[in-house]
């Protein structure tokens, strides 16, 4: 029996050890939102490559770059002999494809909604060994969405335009985290209805559903506040033209509910 007993420790240790040895130990991130979850998940140190892009936290900023999504050196990455490639589904089909004919191991996110970004964190915990850590990340997500939306008893919904590029002018619309956001905040998205979730939207439609606020994630506040056509929106007649932190707003990571409170608290003043 001792005997037995001793064996079956050494075989739980054996298997244990395997598991550690499994998990990836050089891992590259191919987007900003990626490399920001993989921090929060608590393995950064185990990220050796990162994109031109990935700023956050500070940190990131010191592992090799390999490009970007769109054009990757694809060299430089297999120089860094990563054994997991975390890359983002509506970027970088082509590049997924390319490592994994050379024998790369690969992991694909691309959560839309704020609760997809629950569930991509214990996803992507659960690829590197911190599935843990991912349940505990998206249950402080759930408890302080809660807490958010709970404050929202707007009785009249707030006419929204979310810029997300000037040239050509962009959009959030349906199906879209940035649309979640404006709900969420009790707000009316006046591109709720475009086709795509990330549409060019036309000048003259935003001046016929005359925006009571304007979000401007694209840094370009002085140029938008000088467009004549403009003028007669309410959203500038009142000075409600915001230019907020774009990584808050385009990242689908934790800081996506940063947002939500600062949205809230715009809307919240301007109906007041």
């Amino acid at each position: 029996m001792k005997k037995q007993w001793i064996w079956l420790c050494i075989l739980v240790l054996v298997l244990n050890a395997g598991i550690v040895q499994a998990m990836p130990q050089r891992i590259v991130s191919l987007a900003p939102s990626i490399t920001e979850n993989l921090f929060a998940l608590g393995v950064g140190e185990r990220i050796v490559g990162v994109t031109s892009w990935c700023d956050y936290p500070e940190e990131a900023r010191s592992r090799t770059i390999i490009g970007d999504a769109m054009n990757l050196n694809v060299e430089l990455l297999l120089s860094l002999e990563p054994d997991l490639v975390v890359g983002d589904s509506t970027l970088v089909h082509s590049h997924l494809e390319r490592l994994e004919e050379l024998g790369i191991s690969t992991f694909v996110v691309g959560p839309r909604t704020v609760s997809e970004v629950q569930e991509s964190l214990i996803d992507l915990g659960e690829a590197v060994g911190a599935k843990e850590k991912g349940e505990e990340l998206a249950s402080s997500m759930e408890l302080r969405l809660a807490e958010l939306t709970g404050n929202v008893r707007r009785s009249e919904k707030i006419r929204v335009f979310m810029e997300v590029w000037n040239e050509p002018l962009m959009t959030a619309g349906p199906g879209s985290f940035m649309d979640e956001l404006i709900v969420l905040a009790g707000g009316e998205n006046i591109a709720g209805d475009a086709p795509t979730p990330w549409p060019v939207f036309s000048e003259e439609l935003v001046i016929e559903r005359d925006p009571e606020v304007v979000i401007l994630t694209s840094f370009n506040l002085e140029e938008a506040l000088g467009r004549p056509a403009w003028q007669v929106t309410t959203a500038m007649k009142n000075g409600d033209v915001y230019e907020v932190n774009p990584d808050l707003y385009s990242r689908t990571t934790p800081r996506l509910l940063d947002a939500l409170a600062e949205l809230i608290e715009i809307l919240d003043a301007i109906g007041q």
